[in-house]
């Protein structure tokens, strides 16, 4: 059985074995994370020999694919031609029953809105977190400045430190945590215990989502009983591995 890969235009190749195609991978970019380059598949089946040689030399760049973990085919697929796991992601819809302990004291903390005097400390804060937990997967692009311009949320809630500088945050859209960070896992956990008790003041149920690269993401999972078994994941293929691994390639 012969296996050929066609590149039929700047984002997009298609696979054959036997002469036959058997569907296409198509690539796209993320300004946000742009040192990787984004795929998408639309395969009736997979090749036996692995068609990412060609795109990585193509791209120049290592290539990343999001699925859900429910995906098993693709998975081993992908798996089997040297691609990565490098992150988890759970979301969840939980409820104030599914906490796992309410807190024994209560803690000051602090709301915002952007037209708080501390909304530019918190975003300011929010990049740093965001940049560093989010390198070893797949680095930050854009400037401070562009990233805080875009922040999809304007409210949410902060502590201060003994000297008075922020330690942690949460950002927040209705019912929803879109960003937590910190700089302290020590207070983190209460943190999170006081602004989810708030929360759930106004809001029956919180959806959030949560990496397993983040350890404040999971710090904030783990307030809850709940099964997280099923996952948003993301595998990478490094550049690297194409001079090590990919001995099949087209």
């Amino acid at each position: 059985m012969t296996s050929k890969i066609l590149k039929i235009n700047s984002n997009t190749y298609q696979l054959f074995e036997n002469n036959k195609s058997i569907g296409t991978i198509s690539t796209y970019t993320n300004d946000y994370h742009n040192q990787n380059c984004y795929l998408k598949f639309n395969l009736l089946t997979y090749p036996l020999s692995s068609p990412f040689s060609l795109i990585i030399q193509d791209k120049k760049k290592p290539l990343q694919v999001m699925l859900d973990s429910t995906e098993k085919y693709l998975i081993a697929f992908l798996t089997k031609n040297g691609f990565q796991l490098k992150r988890r992601c759970f979301s969840l819809t939980v409820k104030k029953d599914n906490m796992k302990l309410l807190p024994e004291e209560k803690i000051t903390i602090q709301k915002f809105d952007m037209h708080n005097n501390k909304y530019l400390d918190c975003c300011d804060f929010l990049y740093q977190y965001y940049k560093n937990s989010h390198k070893v997967v797949s680095p930050l692009t854009i400037s401070k400045d562009q990233f805080i311009k875009e922040v999809p949320t304007k409210t949410g809630y902060y502590q201060l430190n003994k000297d008075s500088q922020i330690e942690n945050i949460i950002f927040t859209e209705n019912n929803e945590i879109a960003y937590i960070c910190s700089t302290n896992p020590k207070t983190c956990p209460k943190f999170i215990q006081s602004v989810l008790l708030d929360m759930f003041n106004s809001f029956e149920s919180i959806f959030f989502e949560a990496d397993d690269t983040d350890w404040a993401a999971m710090d904030l999972l783990n307030q809850f009983d709940v099964d997280v078994t099923q996952s948003y994941n993301t595998y990478i293929l490094d550049t690297s591995v194409t001079k090590n691994k990919l001995d099949n390639d087209l």
